[in-house]
Parts: C-alpha cells; structure tokens; sequence
C-alpha cells in the first residue's frame, strides 16, 4: 500500500528548491520522479539560457530579478504538486 504524501511537503520543497534552482523536487516527493526530472533538468537549460541572455542584455540588471523568477516559478510547480497530491 502506498503511503499518503503530504501536500504541504511538496509545496515547501517546490518553492525552496525553486528559489535555489531545483524545481522539481516537489514532484520527486510527489511520486511522479520523471516529472520531477524533466523538470529540473528542463528548467536548468531554461533558466541558465533565459537568465544568461537577459543578463546580457540588461547588462546586469537581471542578476538582481533572477532569484524573484526562481521563487515565482517555484511556487507555480508547488501549487500545482500541492493540488495534485491532494486529487490523488
């Protein structure tokens, strides 16, 4: 029988592991790891190619909105962990 994951869990680690660039972890814990590893390596490729353009572009300035996308997109994937866990 499988154990009832807690949905707060999977929102703290999303947001957390989303603000330091882990998003996914949330989806692990979850109990749909390819989700979560497509996630994370998917938003890697993203964030570093995204991040890295506009830094250029802004000459900088995007540094300082950068670990504000993180947390945004952290809490996007950890309500959407949150609800699933809670459907299933």
């Amino acid at each position: 029988m499988m154990q009832k994951r807690d949905p707060f869990v999977a929102l703290v680690l999303e947001v957390v592991g989303g603000f330091f660039g882990f998003l996914g972890l949330g989806w692990i814990y979850a109990g749909r790891p390819a989700n979560g590893i497509l996630l994370l390596i998917g938003y890697w490729l993203l964030d570093w190619i995204i991040g890295l353009t506009l830094s250029l572009v802004t000459l900088g300035v995007w540094c300082c909105i950068w670990p504000a996308q993180n947390l945004l997109f952290g809490a996007i994937s950890g309500y959407l962990a949150y609800r699933w866990i809670e459907q299933s």
